[in-house]
């Protein structure tokens, strides 16, 4: 905002915006007073909308804006300063300022040069070039993911075998505390999660079967369906979205306070110190609550059978041993590891990726969550597709 002085000016004087129209000689005239700022806008944008000015009958007649008694301006009091000037000009009427300092006369400036430039045309293009594009983009970004995602996994790699001939870079307290943090306390949410899922697995199948008379076999149903494919997925995905995710907040937010690059100014590899002890305690941790959640989600079975089917615990542990072969139990074990080397190479690498900001931190905690999670489910259903080919 532009004030034309810097003496004292009333309040009362100051906000008391207004204007009015003479006609002297041979030029109308638009006196402005008081203060043409956007808390006055209003006001005056609906009483210049109301001014008419006639039309002149000869070339002789010009205009004039005086701005000579204008207290304070803003950019809104030059653009309806400006808009009422280019409104006579449209009429025929020549008009210019008058009383403008410079300051003011540079702000009208500015506003009119602003005002006639001339706005770029969008381009239009149709929904099928749109979307060929939207494909694209999102074609590329997941190949770039998978490089960058590859070349993630080789430094891992080639860390961990660093370890064996310098056992000194192992950061023993690290992957216990991660240990503690990513397998001991997400037990509860494990297990109560694969006991629910099998329970309403149990009660659907009776549901579904009852009709064909063959209920018992509701119990072949959750135990392979537990050890083979729930137990894994639905403990892969919490641990995703519980553990992936502080993951990419941790290193993200060193990132952001630039903690890992003081790390490397003082020759800490973050390697050793942040990624490989997640990594190697999720490795751990992951095949751990998979058993547990296998042995829940066989409880929560065993607890429907009881109240649908009427088995007792010992008829129900008959059937389990019928059914369930090592080979059914090491089906979802086996994707345990690999699940866990996901999440958590998705995990620190988002996290490495983090920007200076808030925003970024959020979308790449997001982005951490929706990768590993997708990255699980389709590792699973190769493992399954391949298992099943070699009839296992």
């Amino acid at each position: 905002m532009l004030k034309r002085d810097h003496q004292v000016v009333l309040p009362t004087q100051a906000r008391a915006p207004g204007f009015r129209v003479e006609l002297k000689g041979t030029t109308f005239r638009l006196v402005a007073t008081g203060a043409w700022t956007v808390a006055e806008a209003t006001q005056l944008d609906q009483a210049l909308k109301r001014l008419r000015v006639p039309i002149p009958p000869t070339p002789d007649f010009t205009g004039e804006m005086d701005i000579g008694g204008i207290a304070e301006i803003d950019t809104a009091g030059a653009w309806l300063l400006q808009r009422t000037a280019a409104a006579w000009q449209a009429g025929g009427l020549r008009t210019h300022y008058a009383g403008a300092t410079e300051s003011f006369r540079i702000l009208i400036e500015e506003v009119q040069s602003r005002g006639n430039a001339k706005r770029p045309k969008l381009e239009q293009t149709s929904l099928l070039t749109q979307f060929a594009g939207d494909m694209t983009r999102a074609l590329k970004g997941a190949w770039d993911d998978v490089i960058q995602l590859t070349a993630f996994l080789g430094e891992v790699t080639a860390a961990f075998f660093r370890l064996f001939h310098q056992p000194w870079r192992f950061r023993a307290t690290s992957f216990v505390h991660h240990l503690d943090h990513a397998g001991l306390r997400a037990v509860p949410i494990i297990a109560l999660i694969c006991f629910l899922i099998g329970a309403v697995v149990m009660q659907q199948g009776v549901v579904q079967l009852q009709p064909f008379g063959a209920e018992p076999f509701a119990v072949n149903m959750v135990a392979i369906l537990a050890l083979r494919e729930v137990g894994i997925l639905l403990t892969a995905i919490m641990v995703a979205g519980r553990s992936g995710s502080a993951f990419t907040a941790e290193i993200g937010s060193m990132k952001m306070r630039e903690e890992i690059d003081a790390m490397r100014t003082l020759g800490i590899d973050p390697m050793d110190t942040l990624v490989l002890p997640r990594v190697l305690a999720l490795v751990v941790a992951l095949p751990l609550l998979t058993f547990i959640g296998d042995i829940m989600g066989l409880a929560g079975g065993g607890l429907m059978a009881f109240g649908l089917l009427g088995l007792d615990t010992s008829t129900y542990l008959d059937k389990l041993r019928e059914v369930v072969t090592f080979q059914h139990f090491m089906a979802g074990m086996i994707k345990a590891p690999f699940a866990a080397i996901i999440i958590a190479l998705v995990g620190c690498l988002e996290g490495l990726k983090v920007e200076g900001s808030a925003e970024s931190l959020g979308k790449h905690v997001t982005s951490a969550v929706v990768k590993a999670i997708f990255l699980v489910i389709v590792l699973d259903a190769v493992f399954a597709m391949f298992l099943s080919g070699i009839g296992v």
